[in-house]
């Protein structure tokens, strides 16, 4: 950076997202100069850990000291399985995902939980799903997919203008029509199936009558399936995020902090790429541009449809949560919300504007893969996500607390301490997540194939050079690195 403020370089990345560090390394490893602009004082965007009282500032010193935790994503199945961390190699730059002896657990009021165990087969999964005929009927639908899943994967995290592996999107369009929920008609998967798949859709926080919710349900359900699983890695997202910055730095990169861009004007680079928001893209795009033109193309970005939100719930445990099932003790990702109608109802909901009276949460506990999460004295933190209208300002630390006690009765009295950040307020810790919006955007079929705007090709901006690489472009969010490889792709075949 020079002192009149000005970046010069080959390559300027704005934001340093998973996607913003991929498309970072490729063009630095390619020797292309390559600087990266980070308005946060740490970055990763959503793929980050920090010090509890970094992120919890009203937890008492005592209570949080030692612990650390992730403010936004923590489970990374993705991460495993893109095809750019396959080459990358997360595990040749130290990197470990851990898989979980029971992945995922569905949490049930009154009865037994639905688990999926590392490695499931039709036999160990007739436990998790309460019969074998339960396990045979869901394993028919996602054996196939676990089995060809980098296929599988690769189709959904393509550039959605190529062709994808023609097997694998075969494949998923065949679990597609069994999957799909089809209102009176029997269902192919049962009802512990159904509410399993219901659970794993609404990570799209998007209506599950939606198209888009079976397809992110049956991708994520394929990478259960896989010999890769639902890792966690250990050490915390932050761990990934190290990694790629240290590639960077490695290929003669450099990564700058605390740097708020919000014009062009600042950046002489023949290539500029944004990772953020379709939100704030448009915002520096109108301010740069006296062109009618791009000004069109900025408001349409600025305008581009906000899908559903979380607010994040981190608590600080004396030890571990007194689960009704004890396999549950084991997950490393835990769903709570009650069946598959009762889901429906909660993600209809919160997609209407309104707040669902029991809300999807996702639970993970990292400290089953990580010990080292765990405090001397057994402290350890609890990460929850509750799905929310986007910009709520409600706390929704009771509806988690009593989500629990349904499944964990007596977790209250190993609650230390709690913090939410509402989803009006979760953009402080990245401005993507504006609203709470984790998704850079709704996750609809219209979402997924023209996203964030329609345009031919989906990373180029009416601004010849600026490039847009997040999860606002396909292929959609998630630590998968692609919409970066996909731009420096671009930029590297020019």
């Amino acid at each position: 950076m020079s002192a009149a403020g000005i970046v010069r370089a080959d390559v300027v990345v704005v934001g340093s997202g998973p996607s913003g560090l991929a498309a970072a390394v490729m063009c630095a490893r390619a020797g292309r100069k390559v600087v990266v602009l980070e308005a946060q004082d740490t970055i990763g965007g959503g793929c980050r850990t920090l010090p509890m009282s970094d992120v919890a500032g009203d937890i008492p010193d005592d209570l949080a000291d030692g612990l650390f935790v992730d403010p936004c994503s923590a489970v990374h199945p993705m991460a495993g399985a893109s095809p750019f961390f396959r080459d990358f190699d997360l595990a040749a730059h130290g990197v470990e995902l851990a898989v979980p002896a029971v992945q995922l657990g569905h949490a049930l009021p009154g009865r037994d939980a639905i688990v999926v165990p590392s490695g499931p087969s039709p036999a160990t999964l007739a436990e998790g799903l309460g019969s074998r005929e339960e396990a045979d009927r869901w394993w028919s639908v996602m054996g196939p997919l676990g089995r060809r899943a980098e296929d599988v994967v690769a189709a959904a995290l393509s550039d959605q203008r190529s062709i994808p592996p023609v097997a694998a999107t075969a494949a998923l369009a065949g679990a597609f029509l069994r999957a799909h929920p089809r209102g009176g008609v029997a269902d192919p998967l049962g009802p512990d199936g159904r509410t399993l798949l219901s659970g794993i859709s609404s990570h799209a926080i998007t209506p599950l009558t939606s198209p888009a919710a079976t397809g992110v349900g049956l991708v994520l359900g394929a990478l259960l399936h896989s010999p890769r699983g639902w890792g966690l890695p250990v050490g915390g997202s932050g761990a990934i995020t190290a990694a790629l910055a240290d590639a960077v730095r490695d290929a003669g990169g450099e990564i700058h902090t605390g740097v708020t861009v919000d014009s062009l004007a600042r950046l002489d680079a023949r290539d500029v790429v944004f990772n953020t928001s379709s939100r704030i893209l448009g915002r520096i795009l109108l301010a740069s541009s006296p062109s009618p033109a791009v000004a069109r193309r900025a408001r349409k970005l600025m305008e581009a449809p906000m899908g559903g939100a979380a607010a994040k719930v981190d608590l600080v445990l004396s030890g571990p949560v007194p689960w009704r099932d004890e396999r549950l003790a084991r997950a490393g990702t835990v769903h709570l919300g009650g069946d598959s109608q009762a889901l429906a109802v909660a993600e209809r909901e919160v997609a209407a504007g309104r707040h669902a009276e029991r809300p999807m949460i996702l639970v993970s506990q990292p400290w089953v893969t990580d010990p080292g999460r765990i405090a001397p004295d057994g402290r350890r933190p609890l990460w929850t996500y509750a799905h929310v209208p986007a910009y709520s300002g409600r706390d929704q630390t009771e509806q988690v607390l009593a989500a629990l006690e349904e499944v964990a009765p007596g977790v209250r009295d190993v609650v230390l301490a709690t913090h939410c950040t509402p989803a009006d307020r979760m953009a402080e810790h990245n401005a993507n997540n504006a609203g709470g919006d984790i998704a850079a955007g709704r996750v609809d079929l219209r979402g997924l194939v023209a996203r964030p705007v329609p345009r031919v090709d989906p990373f180029a901006t009416p601004v010849p050079g600026v490039w847009h690489a997040s999860g606002s472009t396909p292929p959609g969010p998630g630590v998968h690195g692609m919409a970066g490889r996909h731009v420096a792709d671009r930029i590297l075949g020019r």
